[in-house]
């Protein structure tokens, strides 16, 4: 191994004491990012399924300015991944995947079935579920057995990929601009081919009938890991660049959510419903989601240098970052509970939708979520088997005053 990737701000590090001098430095702003992130998540699911989905121009647009999160979740697995194997000239390409895969391939396994069975018996009662066996397998397959599972699945890609990632980032260390430069084109490219090949292909062929899972492949997303993957290898020049260019980076994510909105209004404009207006694979949106990444990891770096001054703060963000994981596999599961009836057969809304009217009924259920689901992500966290429910070893009962 050689040393740490050098560190620029001793307050936006934390080397634990006692650890060799080639343990990486905790990040502290990636645990604000991370957090952050997830309750934006959780806002966007919320968002969507206490309103119209499919023709709410309001809801769309807002839920068009969420769909960010997806990518920050790839630019952070980038980024802690180069950073805590950049350096290392003993990477085990077998190592690596043994370790990282088995915390999120067997929970991928369990909440799957736990998603697929709560879907079926909503749906059609428990006598379905014997008989939906091949909706269980395509759900596998992917990562369509929750609405959120994707995620999981592509991050799944990535850690396959990862070997050959490093690779290429270590072999071009050199030329990384080129490298970000050419990621962004195969990633515009693939952007167009989604939007605008599906009509040209042969109806009944077997790519004509998966195109539309394409979001739940890496190609949509690989530049975001490269990207957060030479941010990690260059944090120091990054982060000192970024220090003091606050009304800068606000001016362009607000230029650039101005450009998404009005593509968003043209293409409604012309006919399409407000969803497929606010896909989240929309060339148009990838200017925002590049700033929106941006401003967030650039606030998170202005509070990781002075986190000195914030330690109640400090504890809620190790917090909710210890439990992200969590928190992402299960807020959906409450979420489904809280829409009821909506999602039964012949149901469009739900108890809250149908008492409070919107916007009341997006607040309550997200403020219900969000409580709900911390419990849930806690209990996980210390059941039996929690490595395999969560991604992290099982938390103890009995604890000391030291936060996990």
């Amino acid at each position: 191994m050689t040393t740490a990737l050098r560190t620029t701000a001793p307050t936006a590090t934390t080397a634990p004491a006692g650890s060799s001098r080639t343990r990486r430095a905790h990040l502290h702003q990636l645990d604000l990012v991370r957090g952050s992130t997830f309750l934006l998540v959780i806002f966007c699911h919320v968002l969507t399924n206490t309103n119209d989905e499919v023709n709410g121009v309001v809801t769309n647009a807002l839920g068009m300015a969420g769909h960010f999160t997806r990518n920050s979740f790839f630019f952070l697995t980038g980024f802690v991944l180069m950073y805590g194997n950049f350096a290392k000239k003993d990477f085990s390409t077998w190592q690596f995947w043994t370790r990282r895969l088995k915390l999120v391939a067997i929970p991928y396994l369990i909440w799957s079935v736990v998603y697929w069975a709560f879907s079926t018996v909503q749906a059609s009662g428990w006598s379905a579920l014997p008989f939906s066996l091949r909706t269980l397998r395509d759900g596998l397959l992917w990562g369509t057995s929750g609405f959120h599972l994707y995620f999981i699945f592509v991050i799944m890609q990535f850690y396959l990929l990862f070997p050959l990632i490093l690779w290429v980032v270590r072999a071009t260390r050199n030329h990384h601009v080129l490298l970000l430069t050419a990621s962004l084109a195969v990633q515009m490219g693939v952007l167009l081919a989604i939007e605008h090949l599906p009509p040209v292909l042969t109806p009944g062929s077997w790519i004509a009938d998966n195109w539309w899972h394409a979001y739940s492949t890496f190609l949509p997303y690989q530049f975001f890991v490269v990207l957060g993957a030479v941010v990690a290898v260059h944090r120091d020049r990054v982060d000192a660049f970024l220090r003091g260019k606050g009304w800068w980076i606000v001016g362009a994510l607000v230029a650039s959510g101005a450009f998404a909105l009005v593509t968003y209004m043209m293409r409604l404009d012309e006919g399409q419903r407000a969803v497929d207006a606010a896909f989240a694979l929309q060339p148009t949106l990838q200017p925002f989601i590049l700033c929106a990444i941006t401003a967030l990891y650039a606030a998170a770096v202005f509070w990781a240098d002075r986190r000195d001054g914030t330690p109640r703060f400090n504890r809620v963000v190790s917090y909710a970052s210890n439990r992200s994981f969590a928190i992402f596999l299960s807020h959906v599961f409450v979420l489904q509970l809280l829409i009821l009836p909506r999602g039964l057969p012949g149901v469009e809304h739900g108890w809250f939708e149908q008492h409070l009217g919107s916007p009341w009924a997006t607040a309550v259920v997200y403020v219900l979520t969000v409580s709900i689901t911390l419990v849930v992500a806690e209990c996980l966290r210390r059941a039996p088997g929690a490595l395999y429910l969560t991604g992290r070893p099982r938390v103890a009962f009995r604890r000391s005053a030291q936060a996990t």
